[in-house]
């Protein structure tokens, strides 16, 4: 994941995107709902966009943890600029119980686009573990992830959303996926890792996990009015990602 130290800024200002807010964000927070007062942990934090919503909504602490230094430094600054009260650190997600204070700390811990960074199943099953360490009794995970069901061949139609991803033949766990996005006058490439659910639910379990729910993307209803119902049919009728609940 530190392939995004050369594209943090591009990667952030894309964030601004529909997509990213009418489907992604949107999706994100109706599955958490209400976050007041909750000790929260938002792995993969990127620019911390979603950390600071997080704390905007009432959550009594959030530390925002990404492997990227660029990313880090994008979000601390932000800080800087609008104290929140928000804690970053730069980890590795599978690092997190070497952390001090961690284990068994949060109530929620988010992982828009995390476990699929994971370039193979015992990786996958290590940052499960970490995870799973640092909830306290009763937390819960929630994440957006990789659609485990998408096939290969449906890897295709999303020009018109700003990116494209490809991928070898065979489609098998642990299969590099390679994204390519457009953000502004850039292109950014990215990679992250095909699993079936197979090869997760293994990880769950083999982490602690007893409950895990892939959900479906919602979409705010708003997106109409500025894109037209039509724009968003080829990416929900074939999403790329879904969104997951992990309970212990």
């Amino acid at each position: 994941m530190m392939q995004y130290d050369s594209i943090a800024q591009a990667y952030s200002d894309g964030k601004l995107s529909p997509l990213r807010r009418y489907v992604e964000a949107y999706s994100l927070f109706q599955l958490l709902g209400d976050v007041s007062g909750l000790r929260v942990l938002d792995l993969a934090c990127g620019d911390g966009i979603y950390s600071r919503r997080l704390k905007e909504a009432g959550a009594a602490e959030v530390v925002g943890v990404d492997i990227s230094q660029g990313m880090i430094d994008i979000a601390i600054a932000q800080e800087q600029r609008e104290q929140r009260g928000i804690e970053y650190v730069r980890s590795d997600a599978k690092d997190l119980i070497a952390l001090p204070g961690f284990i068994e700390r949060f109530d929620l811990i988010v992982g828009a686009y995390l476990l699929h960074y994971a370039p193979d199943e015992a990786a996958l099953t290590e940052m499960c573990t970490a995870v799973r360490q640092c909830l306290a009794p009763g937390g819960r995970f929630v994440g957006i992830n990789e659609n485990p069901d998408q096939s290969l061949a449906d890897f295709s139609g999303y020009a018109q959303y700003g990116f494209n991803k490809v991928a070898c033949a065979p489609l098998l766990d642990a299969t590099p996926v390679i994204y390519s996005m457009v953000s502004g006058r850039e292109l950014i490439n990215f990679t992250v890792y095909y699993f079936g659910r197979s090869a997760y639910a293994r990880a769950f379990s083999g982490a602690g996990f007893v409950t895990a729910n892939w959900l479906p993307l919602q979409f705010d209803p708003l997106g109409v009015e500025e894109c037209g119902a039509e724009y968003w049919d080829e990416y929900l009728n074939n999403p790329p990602v879904v969104c997951l609940e992990l309970l212990p």
